[in-house]
């Protein structure tokens, strides 16, 4: 057996991404990264604070320190500048959700804030040290930040590596003139820089194939559910053009019985085609209940009483009962109130009880159960026939199941019960379970959370 091959990341360092879907990923990065000026500068600036408060009162003996004036310079722009940045960032968001023609000035301003972090770090490796190739920590620092946290195309980070690099070099001159030191210097800046590159071309493949995969993800999902919802039109009407012939044919069987002059051969084909006709409207009725749980519909609940509720659903058992098979049902002495749909959970267990005599034989009977444990109630469906054996016991809530057996007397089964009984029981907010011994029996248990009485 083949196996699936691993979905492989698409690397663009040196392409753009491809046609397809590439505007929604410009429009979807670029409020990305407004999100990202707006969050940084607004750190930046509460770091920038903080260091003139430092300065400024909690250590005085800061004023020896080598370059003051220039870090001094350097703090008041940033406290200065960065405002602009946070406020300009937050607003231009606004407006660009509104109005996608304001991308080009949305990406500038990304732009000139990368530039302004990673020149402003740059510079503080000037000012710490006389030859910065010795401590280039706070200019790899902000390499780092504008390669991982914004998402830039291809010629935009060429455009940043390459005014970084200027900057660099032409900054260089006021604190080396030995030609060794600034050619190592320059060396040293042009090796962040290609990482820089490698960082920002890596991050921006990441992205666009992650937003890329998402995309054909949503795309997936709405052609299913497009086929899906025209799946269960056809499927309606389909159903409810199949019923009235059905019920046309049942109807003149019914007046065909009631002759006194028909035979016994013709009375047997009569049950036969009666039968079939229930057994045909028993699957179609299975096939739009299955729709119908599909489109997500919540059900609409009443507070009902479960005791009274499951006796009349025995009873109701018992009075049209064609097999010798006895429903026994044991209660519970308080009431137990819960939120039920009524018809959806009569159907539900109309299921189990089916189930249950299908695979009983006549010398048994069925119990059907009501317990409380703490918020839940437990309707309990047990039989003592001929059980499920345990490779098919996985697969006997799924649709169509491959768990799906006849009948002792013969009845058919399209797999479908089962699959619209958990559904029911979840839409009740409650969960189903199963347990089997081949030839001792089967118990399905429905827990649904009761009504608290304070």
């Amino acid at each position: 057996m083949e196996r699936n091959q691993p979905v492989k990341m698409k690397l663009h360092f040196f392409t753009r991404t491809e046609l397809n879907s590439r505007s929604d990923f410009r429009m979807n990065y670029i409020l990305q990264n407004l999100t990202t000026v707006q969050l940084t500068s607004l750190i930046y600036f509460l770091l920038s604070v903080a260091i003139r408060i430092i300065v400024e009162t909690v250590s005085p003996n800061l004023k020896i320190a080598n370059h003051l004036d220039e870090y001094d310079l350097s703090n008041w722009v940033a406290i200065l500048i960065l405002p602009l940045f946070y406020f300009g960032s937050r607003q231009l968001k606004v407006i660009f959700q509104l109005d996608e023609k304001y991308a080009p000035v949305a990406q500038f301003v990304t732009f000139l804030f990368a530039l302004f972090i990673i020149t402003n770090l740059m510079r503080a490796s000037f000012y710490s040290m006389h030859n910065p190739r010795n401590t280039l920590v706070m200019y790899m620092i902000g390499l780092i930040i504008g390669g991982i946290f914004f998402t830039f195309e291809f010629y935009g980070t060429i455009i940043i590596t390459v005014i970084t690099g200027l900057v660099f070099a032409f900054t260089l001159r006021y604190y080396q003139t030995s030609p060794s030191e600034v050619f190592m210097n320059n060396m040293a800046s042009f090796i962040l820089l290609v990482i820089f590159f490698a960082i920002s071309r890596f991050t921006f493949s990441y992205r666009a194939d992650n937003f890329f995969k998402l995309k054909a993800i949503e795309n997936k999902n709405a052609e299913i559910e497009y086929a899906s919802k025209v799946k269960n039109e056809i499927l309606g009407v389909v159903a409810h053009d199949l019923r009235n012939p059905l019920a046309a044919i049942r109807a003149l069987t019914a007046m065909m019985e009631a002759d006194e002059d028909i035979n016994e051969e013709n009375q047997e084909n009569l049950q036969m085609i009666k039968a079939s006709c229930d057994k045909a409207t028993s699957i179609i009725n299975d096939l739009l209940e299955t729709a119908h749980n599909e489109t997500g519909n919540e059900f609409e609940m009443h507070q009902v009483d479960l005791n009274k509720f499951l006796l009349l659903i025995v009873d109701e058992w018992q009075k049209n009962k064609t097999d010798k098979i006895n429903i026994l049902y044991y209660g519970t002495r308080q009431p137990v109130l819960a939120w039920v749909n009524r018809e959806k959970l009569q159907r539900a267990l109309d299921n189990l009880i089916s189930n249950a005599i299908k695979f009983s034989v006549a010398t048994e009977h069925i119990e059907v159960l009501l317990k409380q444990e703490d918020k839940w109630a437990e309707i309990i469906v047990k039989d003592f026939g001929v059980g499920i054996p345990p490779d098919l016991l996985p697969y006997i809530f799924d649709r169509f199941s491959k768990a799906s057996r006849k009948g002792l007397r013969g009845e058919e089964s399209v797999g479908l019960g089962l699959s619209i009984v958990r559904e029911i029981v979840r839409k009740h907010n409650g969960e189903i379970d199963v347990e089997s011994v081949e030839k001792s029996g089967t118990t399905f248990t429905i827990k649904l959370p009761i009504i608290s009485k304070s």
